[in-house]
């Protein structure tokens, strides 16, 4: 059976620039750090290589960014998700006034795969907005498909790899994915659906590569 989450709620701090964020998904509470300051960033980061110390670390990536109606339009990458265990990052790229070398060097570190469904498109625009190297990257689609044995050309998407895979139901409302990532107060529903894309991404990545 399908596990649904049945509440997800957010409670903020006061603070502008960065905010601390509960979401409930399913039966997981994932402590969510929005911000577009450097020291929260470095912060978030120094905490999740402490608790990996010696240890490869598999990181959720996705990205958001405004949407673009003509061939000719390029938005740059608004947000930035990443997330390891319980712990998500939204970074604001589009309002940091500089990136941090220690997310530069976590994004691009020997000992971090960073993974998703999609994740080389993501990759490839970081790089081509925002000069940010990746090192290891690794497209869950084919894994999540080789897993479930698909045939053919049949793709289900995060959303269904999430269902069949980990029986957790996502809501993706498309009023969500179409609204503009680049306010600069996010709203409490696209908190909750960019920490859920990591969140689900770092779970797909830990099942089909056989990490616990």
């Amino acid at each position: 059976m399908y596990r649904r989450y049945s509440e997800l709620t957010i409670s903020t701090s006061p603070s502008p620039s960065t905010t601390q964020h509960t979401v409930r998904f399913s039966t997981q509470i994932i402590d969510t750090t929005v911000t577009n300051e450097a020291s929260p960033a470095e912060d978030w980061i120094r905490t999740v290589r402490a608790a990996h110390w010696g240890g490869r670390i598999i990181v959720g990536l996705d990205c958001e960014w405004k949407p673009q109606y003509s061939r000719w339009a390029h938005n740059k990458v608004a947000t930035l998700q990443l997330c390891v265990g319980n712990k998500c990052l939204i970074l604001q790229l589009f309002y940091m006034d500089y990136i941090p070398q220690s997310v530069k060097n976590f994004l691009n570190g020997n000992d971090v795969i960073l993974v998703g469904v999609g994740v080389d498109g993501d990759v490839t625009k970081l790089r081509n907005d925002y000069g940010l190297v990746c090192g290891e990257s690794m497209d869950l689609d084919q894994l999540c498909r080789d897993y479930l044995g698909l045939l053919g050309q049949q793709r289900l998407g995060l959303k269904g790899y999430a269902r069949e895979i980990l029986g957790l139901n996502m809501e993706k409302p498309k009023w969500v994915t179409m609204s503009n990532w680049e306010v600069r107060t996010l709203r409490e529903a696209q908190v909750q659906y960019a920490c859920i894309d990591a969140y689900v991404s770092y779970r797909l990545g830990c099942k089909v590569l056989g990490r616990n």
